[in-house]
């Protein structure tokens, strides 16, 4: 009697834990390792036409203009800064005059006109290299161009005879800012590679880590997703040339030098 319900307890407590075992559950899915993204950086030009400047030079033979003859300069009528003062007085002395500040002089240099005016902006074109790829007739699309501020500098002189008050000699130039400063602009951009579909295989991975779906994929294999990867291109950036308001103003004073020069070399000395 003692044996059978020993045999029907064993039978009972092995049922039970048949009934009661959990069923099978997979292992947490972990993120995939994502791909090598590749990145490259290029660079591309844009350039516009020049123009020479404009110079008006006309020399009076009332006087003749000698070496070591005395001039003063007079900029009452201009905004003459300092150092373009200095300049100014450079040049005269490179062509054989003297420049005195006080007393008795042979001939007056007037600066008339020193003006500086924002003008249309000036348009740059993109440079086509000797081999072109994919990724820059992508460029050449979206950016073909770019625009620039422009100041066009003037300036105007007139060298009087100071004992008779004739106009030996008057002069004009002018430029604008683009033709001054020949040099390219020069831009950079990036091209690099992208996962785009990064959470959609975070959002697989995380319900497949739910308690119902482990036990679902138990004793089945499940697929994680590929990555997929887009090529994106960033913006371009400015790495040489001046290009806004504040750049192109910083080019003023080597414009009015410039123009300045050029007028003074024009007088004959004799």
């Amino acid at each position: 009697m003692i044996i059978r319900i020993l045999i029907i307890a064993v039978f009972i407590l092995t049922t039970t834990a048949c009934v009661t075992a959990p069923p099978p559950i997979a292992a947490p899915l972990a993120m995939p390792a994502k791909p090598s993204l590749k990145s490259q950086s290029y660079q591309v030009e844009y350039a516009t036409k020049h123009a020479s400047p404009k110079v008006k030079s006309v020399q009076l033979p009332a006087h003749k203009v000698s070496r070591n003859q005395t001039v003063r300069i007079v900029a009452d009528k201009a905004s003459v800064t300092d150092t373009l003062f200095k300049q100014i007085s450079d040049a005269i002395t490179a062509i054989n005059l003297r420049v005195v500040e006080q007393g008795v002089t042979d001939y007056t240099l007037s600066i008339h006109q020193l003006e500086l005016n924002f003008i249309d902006d000036t348009k740059y074109q993109i440079q086509v290299p000797s081999e072109t790829t994919t990724t820059f007739e992508k460029v050449a699309m979206l950016y073909p161009t770019q625009q620039c501020a422009t100041i066009n500098a003037q300036v105007s002189m007139r060298l009087t005879h100071r004992a008779s008050g004739d106009v030996v000699w008057f002069g004009k130039s002018s430029i604008d800012s683009a033709s001054f400063h020949r040099e390219p602009l020069v831009f950079s951009f990036v091209q690099e590679q992208l996962i785009s579909n990064e959470l959609e295989i975070a959002s697989f991975i995380h319900d497949q880590n739910t308690e119902q779906a482990r036990m679902a994929r138990a004793n089945q294999d499940v697929s994680i997703p590929e990555y997929k990867t887009i090529s994106k291109m960033s913006n371009l950036t400015k790495l040489q040339g001046p290009c806004n308001r504040t750049e192109i103003s910083a080019l003023t004073p080597m414009m009015q030098y410039y123009l300045t020069s050029i007028l003074i070399d024009k007088i004959k000395v004799l």
